[in-house]
């Protein structure tokens, strides 16, 4: 039971710091230019939101740790590849066209569509492999 507790802090921790990293570091030039905000500003936001931008983040985060360590339980995955495979399809076949939705109905650009389900396709492989090193799976009765 701590393993799993462990796993399950460990992979929200790691996909709240993953949104960081992809955002405010590696793309944080391609992600301003599309979301049409200067750093200043993003910096003015997160200021006036507070502490509860964090909170947020990591609700966020950890519903989709235990969605994610869900659909594995119930796929039954065994194999690290198993893990890897649900990880892509989950946001292949969620994430994705929630997105598009973005996209079409709101008119986010193109680029942010592709920025952001980059972010959740490489953030639910993280989320998988910290599952199934801390807390691995059980191997199938024989």
């Amino acid at each position: 039971m701590l393993r799993k507790f462990s796993a399950i802090i460990l992979a929200t921790v790691a996909f709240s710091i993953w949104g960081y990293i992809w955002y405010a570091t590696v793309f944080d030039d391609v992600w301003q230019s599309l979301i049409g905000r200067s750093e200043a500003e993003l910096v003015e936001l997160a200021v006036a939101r507070g502490g509860i931008q964090d909170v947020f983040v990591i609700v966020i985060s950890l519903i989709q740790v235990l969605g994610i360590m869900l659909a594995l339980k119930w796929a039954k995955a065994r194999t690290f590849m198993q893990y890897m495979a649900l990880s892509a399809l989950l946001s292949t076949l969620i994430v994705l066209p929630a997105l598009g939705n973005t996209t079409l109905f709101v008119g986010t650009p193109l680029g942010l569509l592709l920025l952001d389900y980059g972010h959740f396709l490489c953030g639910y492989a993280g989320i998988a492999l910290v599952l199934f090193i801390i807390d691995p799976p059980n191997k199938p009765v024989q």
